[in-house]
């Protein structure tokens, strides 16, 4: 009986505890992630900036609740659910990313956006949701101090973000078509040649990358440099389709210009 109170059942609930933050890590996981591509949903639609607004704000403290129940288990060095998590950030940084990208035509930096998530934990959803489609001062956004973040940033990596600006290109290439022509049918090539310049801007930094790492491999959440490996394949495809991005927006340009020619 003894052996069964010191080992065995001591045992058994720490495997039930580990088992029961897993299954809430996932949960809020998945809710992260599908209330991330609602916010990239509402950045894509054409209503005014005001009702998307108020549907980023909303979803916002949805996300707000489910990433400070993920940092509470993370924050007990539980890094095996790495895993599980890199996936959910990645979207979220997807979404931070794009709309900022889509208000400002500026990258939000890896420092700015762990300075949004800070403030998106404190409460400030008006503030967050603010900056993301151009509400707020982007001027004295830039001069804010981002070295001491409150929240506590392990849950989200470096890697992470390189993966999640990944995606967010496919979503400004999306954007950049759709917008390309707009509801009164004149075409708009100065946008779409400045957004392409920052599509090739951003795919050079990713091929210096490349060369300087040529075994680069982020794979949920870690980055190595190791050739073959999961990670190393998923960061060659996603720049396979972040070029062929580039490639579609080369056609919408010639497309545009093949138009105008024959307008004239």
């Amino acid at each position: 009986m003894s052996h069964e109170l010191d080992i065995f059942l001591p045992a058994r609930d720490s495997l039930r505890i580990s088992q029961d933050e897993r299954e809430t890590v996932i949960r809020s996981c998945r809710e992260i992630t599908s209330y991330s591509k609602k916010c990239i949903f509402s950045l894509h639609r054409h209503v005014e900036k005001e009702a998307v607004y108020n549907e980023i704000k909303d979803y916002l403290k949805i996300i707000k609740d489910h990433l400070i129940q993920i940092d509470k288990i993370y924050k007990n060095e539980n890094y095996s659910l790495r895993g599980s998590i890199s996936g959910a950030i990645e979207e979220l940084i997807e979404f931070f990313t794009f709309g900022f990208y889509k208000y400002h035509r500026k990258l939000l930096r890896y420092e700015l956006f762990i300075y949004l998530i800070d403030n998106l934990i404190e409460g400030s959803l008006d503030y967050v949701a603010g900056i993301i489609i151009g509400k707020e001062n982007l001027e004295e956004f830039d001069e804010i101090d981002t070295s001491n973040p409150h929240f506590y940033v392990d849950v989200i990596d470096k890697a992470d973000y390189i993966m999640g600006l990944f995606d967010c290109s496919g979503e400004i290439m999306r954007m950049v078509i759709s917008e390309s022509t707009n509801t009164d049918g004149m075409i708009k090539n100065t946008q779409t040649l400045i957004d392409y310049d920052f599509m090739k801007k951003l795919y050079e930094h990713y091929i210096t990358l490349q060369t300087y790492y040529p075994g680069v491999s982020i794979y949920n959440g870690i980055f190595d440099n190791s050739i073959n490996s999961k990670g190393n394949n998923s960061f060659k495809k996603k720049l396979q389709v972040f070029q062929s991005s580039i490639n579609k927006i080369e056609n919408t340009l010639i497309d545009n210009l093949i138009s105008d020619k024959e307008t004239l």
